[in-house]
């Protein structure tokens, strides 16, 4: 039994689809692409979305389900056809304005970096406390404050050493 002319057009959009998503990069994205509400997958690369616009449209040519659910079903599967060709015709913009993924030890000696300073600036703090101590047990308390987090500033730039070395070694 031929298949009507409004499946015929929709399989014929799919095929489309599924060429113009084939000749797009189709790398990994970190954050959906779309709302949740258009497609319910967990995957962020195109090619998760068109299997589960292919699943919908499967549904939707099944002639078992009730119409209004058909009906929903077929604006619902418009949508994600409509939000996937945008998609493809943005791919080429947004290659160009993503961030590059920033690898691990990088991210890590970014937050070290961030420590560091952090503990520059207590240490700075605690030793103009320290010039202004009117007694001596506030003066020793502040020594004792300065000498800790000189030791964690050690530690901290030792830690930031060792990634450097990672980087050194690649």
């Amino acid at each position: 039994m031929p298949q009507p002319p409004a499946q015929q057009r929709l399989h014929a959009m799919l095929d489309l689809l599924r060429q113009q998503i084939a000749q797009q990069p189709d790398g990994a994205c970190r954050q959906p692409r779309f709302d949740t509400q258009l497609f319910r997958t967990s995957g962020t690369r195109l090619a998760d979305y068109l299997r589960e616009l292919e699943s919908n449209v499967s549904q939707l040519t099944a002639a078992d389900s009730d119409v209004a659910r058909r009906q929903w079903l077929a604006e619902k599967v418009l949508d994600q056809i409509a939000a996937l060709q945008r998609e493809c015709d943005s791919q080429q913009l947004r290659v160009k304005r993503e961030r590059p993924r920033i690898d691990s030890r990088q991210k890590k000696r970014e937050e070290y970096q961030g420590f560091e300073q952090r503990l520059l600036a207590m240490i700075q703090q605690r030793e103009q406390h320290l010039a202004r101590a009117e007694t001596l047990s506030v003066q020793q308390q502040l020594i004792r404050e300065v000498d800790q987090l000189q030791e964690r500033l050690a530690r901290c730039r030792a830690a930031i050493y060792k990634l450097e070395l990672q980087f050194t070694s690649r």
